[in-house]
């Protein structure tokens, strides 16, 4: 098959992928979304995507086994996903996701389908706002605490800031939409604030497994999202009006 011959999805990964070094990080996440939309694309053609969208949690056993067996297959996988959870994936899109913030999805076609896709454009533009909203929320509550935190609770005060934030934006996300963007903003903030070097997947899913489901670090989870909540408020209400 010649490079004419690709789809367009493929056009836009290959055209990514040779941005140049300076487009690396994002020539990075636009060829894990299309990796990834190979991999949904491969599960409805074997007719297994129905259990998925039943069970959105056999990703995590898919992701562990293929880390545990196939460690390059595993590596990809993982990557992928957090390149795709940025792009709010959605079960009755087969988890499919646009390559680009604002570009659409292939399967675009009729007017209906068009217009769903301008609002989950917006959506998009409002979770990247909130994304960053909640990344300074994070900042601040690490600070207000005042003292140095392990990786475990760095990633859980992460993500309580993040659930906070959303619910002061007042988004209303599944609890798919929830984990995956939430693992994607730990892992964001670990990389950010400089507590990760290299990627490690086996690491990154131990931290982000225990961010979430740490009984001892609920309460980092509860307090750094009143925290955000709180703060995020305050920032889009503005200084209380009173009056006589």
């Amino acid at each position: 098959m010649s490079l004419s011959d690709k789809t367009p999805d493929h056009h836009v990964a290959y055209g990514a992928a040779i941005d140049g070094f300076s487009a690396a990080s994002a020539s990075l996440a636009v060829v894990g979304r299309y990796w990834w939309n190979l991999q949904m694309r491969l599960l409805v053609a074997t007719g297994t995507m129905r259990f998925f969208k039943a069970q959105w949690w056999l990703f995590l056993i898919v992701g562990f086994l293929l880390l545990a067996f196939v460690m390059p297959l595993g590596v990809a996988f993982v990557v992928s996903s957090f390149c795709a959870g940025e792009m709010d994936p959605k079960a009755k899109d087969n988890f499919i996701v646009p390559l680009r913030r604002g570009a659409l999805t292939a399967t675009a076609h009729t007017n209906d389908e068009l217009g769903e896709g301008a609002a989950s454009v917006s959506q998009s533009d409002t979770l990247e706002d909130a994304r960053l909203a909640a990344g300074l929320h994070h900042v601040g509550y690490l600070r207000a605490i005042g003292r140095e935190v392990d990786d475990n609770e760095f990633a859980a005060a992460a993500l309580g800031a993040f659930d906070g934030t959303v619910q002061a934006f007042g988004l209303k996300l599944s609890d798919l939409d929830m984990h995956t963007m939430g693992a994607a903003f730990i892992v964001g903030q670990l990389k950010n604030l400089g507590r990760m070097n290299q990627v490690d997947p086996e690491w990154i899913a131990e931290v982000t497994i225990e961010a979430m489901s740490s009984e001892k670090l609920n309460a980092t989870r509860l307090e750094a999202g009143r925290m955000a909540y709180a703060m995020e408020g305050a920032m889009q209400d503005g200084p209380a009006q009173h009056t006589s």
